[in-house]
Order: C-alpha cells, then sequence, then structure tokens
C-alpha cells in the first residue's frame, strides 16, 4: 500500500538553506520543482515581513549554483519567483532515485527542508536509508496515503502539522486576545509578559507561526488561482 512520509532534512551545498541561515527570519516554500537532468527549476514563495526584492534576489543570484532568477510577483510580505539552480545543490534527484515520489509544497525554514513524499509501503525503509546517505534525515510521519486529501486532511491540519506546540499557543492567544484586531486590542510587549518572557522570544514565535499560517494559505489561494479556481467559492 502507499504510503505518505513526512520528513524534515538537511544536506550540505543547498543554496536555500544557507539562504535561511543567513536570513532567518524568512521562509521558502517551493510550489513546483522539475529537473531537466542538468539543473532544477523551480517556482518558489518567500514570505516574512518587509520584504525587500532587489535585497533577496540579489542574495540569491550570489550562490555560484543559482544559474537565474525571475521575479514573479512581490509584496511587501512576500515575493514569488521562478529559478533555475544546478542539480547538484538539491537533493530532488536522489529522493526520485531512492523511489521517493515530492507531492505537495516542500518548505525550507531553520536551515531544515520539509518535504512530503509518497513510496510503497515494502520500500520506504531502503529508501530512507538510500536518502540518508546523502543528507540528515528525520522521518517525521508515515500514514496509509489517502487520495482524497481534502475530505480527511485539509489546509488547517498541515497548518497544525507544520507549526511547533509553543507557535500555535502564541498564535492562539494573540488572536484570542485581539493582537489581530484593527486598533490592536493588546500589545506584542503585553503578550510577552502575559506569557512570562521576553518580547524578542514572544515575537519570534509569533513571526515563525505567521510565516507557516500565511504561506500556506497564500501558497493554497496562488495554486488555484493557476488552476482557474475561485479562491472565493469555497
Amino acid at each position: 500500500m502507499k504510503k505518505r512520509i513526512d520528513l524534515s532534512l538537511w544536506h550540505e551545498g543547498c543554496w536555500m538553506l544557507k539562504l535561511t541561515r543567513e536570513r532567518p527570519e524568512i521562509e521558502l516554500v517551493i510550489t513546483d520543482i522539475c529537473s531537466d537532468g542538468t539543473d532544477i527549476l523551480a517556482t518558489i514563495i518567500i514570505s516574512g515581513d518587509d520584504l525587500d526584492a532587489e535585497e533577496i534576489l540579489g542574495t540569491a543570484r550570489a550562490f555560484p549554483t543559482v544559474r537565474s532568477t525571475d521575479l514573479l510577483e512581490a509584496r511587501t510580505e512576500y515575493l514569488r519567483i521562478h529559478i533555475r539552480y544546478a542539480a547538484e545543490a538539491s537533493i530532488y534527484a536522489e529522493m526520485v532515485a531512492s523511489s521517493l515520489t515530492p507531492i505537495g509544497e516542500v518548505r525550507i525554514t531553520d536551515d531544515c527542508e520539509r518535504w512530503t513524499l509518497l513510496a510503497d509501503g515494502s520500500t520506504i525503509s531502503r529508501s530512507i536509508a538510500d536518502l540518508e546517505e546523502v543528507a540528515d534525515v528525520d522521518v517525521r510521519r508515515v500514514v496509509d496515503y489517502e487520495p482524497d486529501t481534502a475530505a480527511t486532511h485539509d489546509i488547517v491540519d498541515e497548518i497544525c502539522d507544520d507549526l511547533s506546540s509553543r507557535q500555535l499557543t502564541y498564535l492562539l492567544s494573540a488572536f484570542e486576545e485581539g493582537y489581530y484586531g484593527w486598533p490592536r486590542d493588546i500589545s506584542a510587549k503585553q503578550l510577552a509578559e502575559n506569557h512570562d518572557v521576553s518580547g524578542p522570544t514572544a515575537l519570534e514565535h509569533l513571526r515563525k507561526g505567521e510565516a507557516v499560517a500565511l504561506s500556506r494559505l497564500l501558497g493554497t489561494i496562488r495554486e488555484r488561482e493557476r488552476q482557474g479556481v475561485d479562491p472565493t467559492s469555497h
């Protein structure tokens, strides 16, 4: 039976991992990826606060393995780019060679890649062992693959899966106490005091949690737009 595998990994030479290490406040979400045998071609959403498109693209272009970048869309809270980079800077080929089929988005944040994969149940151990020869791998979950995932695992489930327990706690607390109202009923400083932590710590949990939720939501909306589905009809 087919299995769905959620895993986190780190590998040498990835420019996106290096970018999140240099810029820990941003998150990258690969919405489309393929290989022409020599290079990887990918569409990526980069999210964060007050993003400077030229600065981010300039940083990406500075990596020797990046061949070209095209800005598709720019907002203060996210950028959507198409990028071509050398295959040796990606784990994609090794995954396919290991009989693991990437499905869904790939998320890169905090110097870590998070993949969702499809595999035959009988080959999972061998496939993961092959992948561990070229990457540090942490298998987060293995479940039976359900073709109709919309009925059993929706975007809310996906967001909750990707949030840490602390990020979820701070987001819910901020929502319930009016932090996201206009005007705000509570400041980040007051939230921090309520949780008995420093202001920077509270903001870190909030910002990282917000990046997870927003990139998932925006990625889904963008995908529906590309497919000609009216996102307001759901």
